[in-house]
């Protein structure tokens, strides 16, 4: 099957769509990803209806959506929210606290947010007749002590409590499935990079320990950049990373959307018997491929000094496409320079 992005799919994909509009459920519908998948959604003539704990932003993007503020564990907003959409019948769950270096910190606000509210509100959704959720999972789960291509039989090794308490979330919704009449999919990937393409939403807050940000900071005040580790087993010594733009990984959630909701996606069972689909890159970039990218697409004249591999550093890896090609037509189209330089402009937009 032909490959499809966020772009190329506006004739061919998104046209066929619009003849099957559907009503979906967004929980964090106001983060970075969940926003970019209620715009991806909205465009293909769908209804997303969002639910988050945010506010409703001042931002006349969501102006056009159905817009509940409160906890996904709520039962009576989950009922509201079922009883003014009876149509509604998938929920994409991006709700979730995301902070790895916070998890270890305060452990219990990552299992009781992203595993006990989750499975709270699984329940409440059952009971209103809600029986489809997509989990917007994560690839932190996957050990990246060997530079290669994750596939979705590869074991989860979840070093984190965020990563676990996401772990424990797709274990529970298997032995939920098992009982009830519930259907779900999981798509993992790793780090989401970029903007909506029209640059209505994108990532607001602060990731200060995040590649792209060290690189912006260094060319920003005309400091060295430091590359550590360069005898790692790669392509140029340096560590691997993986990132897929927001735009493509939200075209992959609207295709899964529909082949989920007309029941015309089998997901085949991964060797834990997981419904898991993979959304990577398909490569990995290196840390050295990063720089050079960067400073291609900013122009920048960055001093790179180049150091001892850290204790504790890994040399990390890569979720493969392969499964999502398959099954949905899906591989990401955009090239890092352009999610490089749209997660700028939308920086600066803010």
């Amino acid at each position: 099957m032909p490959a499809r992005s966020a772009d190329n799919c506006d004739m061919h994909l998104f046209r066929f769509i619009q003849e099957y509009q559907m009503k979906i459920l967004i929980t964090g519908g106001a983060g970075y990803i969940g926003s970019t998948i209620c715009l991806a959604l909205a465009d293909a003539g769908h209804q997303p209806v969002i639910l988050d704990e945010q506010a409703l932003p001042a931002n006349e993007t969501y102006n056009k959506f159905s817009y509940y503020q409160g906890d996904i564990a709520d039962k009576h907003l989950l009922t509201q929210i079922i009883g003014a959409h009876p149509d509604l019948s998938l929920v994409i769950h991006c709700a979730a606290k995301i902070d790895v270096a916070e998890s270890i910190s305060h452990p219990s606000i990552y299992y009781e947010n992203n595993f006990s509210k989750s499975i709270s509100m699984v329940s409440h959704l059952l009971d209103l007749g809600v029986k489809k959720l997509i989990l917007s999972g994560t690839a932190a789960l996957y050990s990246a002590d060997n530079a290669h291509s994750f596939d979705e039989h590869a074991p989860p090794t979840p070093m984190s409590p965020y990563a676990r308490s996401k772990y424990f979330l797709e274990l529970a919704l298997k032995d939920i499935s098992n009982t009830k009449d519930f259907q779900f999919l999981i798509f993992r990937y790793f780090n989401p990079i970029g903007s909506d393409h029209t640059f209505r939403t994108g990532f607001r807050g602060s990731n200060k320990s995040s590649l792209l940000n060290s690189l912006i900071q260094c060319a920003t005040f005309r400091q060295p950049f430091q590359i550590n580790g360069t005898d790692w087993n790669t392509r140029d010594g340096s560590t691997v990373r993986d990132f897929v733009d927001v735009a493509d990984l939200a075209a992959a959630h609207v295709l899964a959307a529909l082949a989920f909701d007309n029941n015309s996606l089998a997901v085949p069972l991964n060797q834990f018997e997981m419904p898991v689909i993979n959304l990577g890159s398909q490569r990995g970039v290196t840390v050295q491929e990063f720089v050079s990218a960067f400073m291609s697409a900013t122009k920048s004249d960055l001093v790179v000094n180049r150091a001892e591999r850290r204790p504790g550093d890994i040399v990390g890896g890569y979720a493969s496409s392969r499964l999502a090609r398959e099954l949905l037509g899906w591989a990401p189209s955009t090239s890092l320079q352009t999610s490089i330089l749209n997660s700028i402009r939308w920086a600066s937009t803010l």
